[in-house]
């Protein structure tokens, strides 16, 4: 499988640029797309990213004018179909992706719909992972015009993915107003779950500094931390396109997310993470006991961030 992106400007020559991992849309030469020639367009705009070896999702950086597929604004990521056409400012660019033929055999993936499972064959890897949502999205987005709240959500997916990849974490996807990261284990110090718990401090102190438009009201996130083992749902031939995490670790990542909105929590650790963390780092969670997480039978320990 592969995709690319034509682009038609409105006063240029007509190009194509191949899309791999990431691509980044823009007025500078460093973008993987640039529309130099159009001083109206960001310099960072916007960026498409393949989340599990197929799924390619297009996110607005928080663009002065917008970015728009099929006519509509992107107000939150976007997934691109074949032949989806984007246009920012006066540019049209048109989406293609050739559909990759499957294939089998020890240690491979399958892709079923989008979607990616791993085989018996594949190795389990230990990494931290991290889900941050924003906190009363749904009723700020029914009260705010979807350009304000484009522009918001896109500055903030922009900067906390700065944040997330200061600290050596990789972004595996945008679920719609969530961040889902992860951190593989490294030889060298600090742990992984030492990095993403830093990251997650990052992320509640840059949402501290925001604010909803057109009000005073806090702009918050609430953050949960697991340390698990995954696979890496590696699908297609080429050696850069993404690894998407997959497995029951994940899916326990989440749950927690939604325990921590229930227990009114901004940073919530599992006991697996908690245990991996250096002593100082321990003192700033509380335990919270034992919870039950929705759709699991078991218990699971959790700790609370007190700073």
């Amino acid at each position: 499988m592969s995709a690319k992106i034509r682009v038609i400007p409105a006063q240029a020559p007509a190009f194509e640029v191949p899309i791999l991992y990431t691509a980044t849309i823009g007025r500078t030469h460093e973008n993987t797309v640039c529309l130099g020639f159009s001083p109206a367009v960001s310099r960072q705009h916007a960026v498409i990213r393949c989340h599990n070896g197929y799924d390619y999702q297009l996110m607005d950086l928080g663009s002065r004018n917008g970015t728009y597929v099929n006519d509509q604004r992107v107000v939150m990521p976007v997934t691109l179909t074949h032949g989806a056409r984007i246009r920012i400012v006066d540019n049209d660019l048109v989406f293609e992706q050739e559909a990759e033929p499957g294939s089998g055999g020890d240690g491979a993936t399958v892709t079923i719909s989008g979607t990616v499972t791993p085989t018996a064959q594949q190795p389990l890897r230990p990494v931290a992972m991290l889900v941050c949502d924003i906190r009363g999205f749904t009723s700020q987005s029914e009260s705010l015009p979807a350009g304000t709240m484009a522009h918001l959500l896109g500055e903030w997916f922009r900067e906390a993915g700065n944040v997330v990849q200061g600290h050596r974490g990789i972004i595996d996807k945008f679920i719609g107003d969530a961040i889902l990261a992860y951190w593989q284990e490294e030889p060298a110090p600090p742990h992984e779950c030492e990095r993403a718990v830093l990251a997650a401090r990052g992320l509640l102190e840059l949402a501290a500094r925001k604010r909803w438009p057109g009000s005073n009201q806090a702009f918050t996130v609430g953050i949960a931390v697991h340390y698990g083992r995954v696979a890496f749902g590696n699908v297609g031939l080429m050696a850069m396109r993404d690894a998407t995490i997959v497995g029951n670790a994940v899916n326990t990542t989440f749950r927690l997310e939604t325990l921590m909105k229930d227990m009114n929590q901004r940073l919530l650790l599992s006991a697996a993470a908690h245990a991996a963390l250096d002593r100082t780092t321990r003192g700033f969670f509380t335990d919270l006991g034992e919870k039950t997480l929705r759709g699991k039978n078991e218990m699971v320990r959790v700790f609370g961030y007190q700073p």
